[in-house]
């Protein structure tokens, strides 16, 4: 039995012969007995490995679709550079492909974060209603011209002030890093995504910057093998990354 306290329910759980893992219940977690709990004193560098091994679990087990799809989005930029010589025709045309792809490929990324039963995945994982589409298109559009609009008065005010406006636009991007996932798996209005995104990540922003640079090893080591290992390291990332949404999701339920 587990004795309730401020942060955790009265839990009983039925034991019988056998080895048992014992840890916090969550969506990362492989404890055999999960206890459902807000105590924060579980290290936040184990939440990122049960996360991180999760995922390798996930996509190991199914690797040939999200493979498949990293290797047309890689294509499908390779195409749009190669077509597209005028370069601000080039920035329209690529800023639409990286839209629609990113939203495709994130809930492809999204709906194999949740398969806890291992279930075959297939392409239509990647179906998403239209108005979820739209509403992640226009978001990660006005992104992209908020992003290049800041770019350009960095450029125009100076140096100092460009940098400290391209620190700005690094800690904003962290804060909204989950609005895509949380349309995508809430389908809530995008003002709505953004405020969520800001609230999950609110007292962890430091922890989801590790995290995403925890990676770049992983990086690293596509860029030696000439890009070839980056198509299973991009599904990797992926799913890591909606897989740690989804555990701070579960936490801040329990709060």
């Amino acid at each position: 039995s587990v004795i309730a306290n401020a942060d955790t329910p009265e839990q009983t759980f039925p034991l019988q012969e056998g080895v048992y893992i014992i840890g916090r219940k969550s969506n990362a977690s492989t404890a055999t007995i999960g206890i459902v709990t807000a105590d924060k004193s579980m290290s936040r560098e184990h939440i990122r490995i049960e996360v991180k091994k999760d995922a390798k679990r996930k996509l190991n087990a199914y690797w040939n679709i999200p493979v498949v799809v990293t290797i047309a989005v890689f294509l499908i930029e390779a195409i749009v550079s190669g077509i597209f010589r005028n370069a601000s025709l080039y920035y329209v045309i690529s800023t639409l492909a990286t839209a629609f792809t990113g939203v495709f490929t994130t809930m492809l990324f999204l709906r194999i974060a949740k398969n806890d039963n291992l279930e075959k995945v297939t392409f239509s994982w990647m179906n998403i209603p239209s108005e979820k589409l739209i509403k992640c298109v226009v978001y990660s559009l006005i992104m992209a011209l908020g992003t290049t609009l800041i770019q350009y008065v960095g450029e125009w005010v100076g140096p100092l002030a460009g940098f400290l406006l391209a620190i700005f636009v690094a800690v904003l991007e962290v804060y909204l890093s989950f609005s895509v996932l949380i349309i995508l798996d809430t389908d809530v209005p995008i003002l709505n995504a953004i405020k969520s995104s800001m609230d999950l990540i609110e007292g962890r922003f430091w922890d989801v910057v590790i995290f995403s640079l925890s990676f770049i090893p992983w990086f690293l080591l596509g860029v030696v093998t000439f890009g070839i290992g980056l198509v299973w390291i991009f599904p990797y990332f992926g799913i890591s990354f909606a897989n740690y949404y989804l555990e701070l999701k579960y936490n801040k339920q329990l709060r």
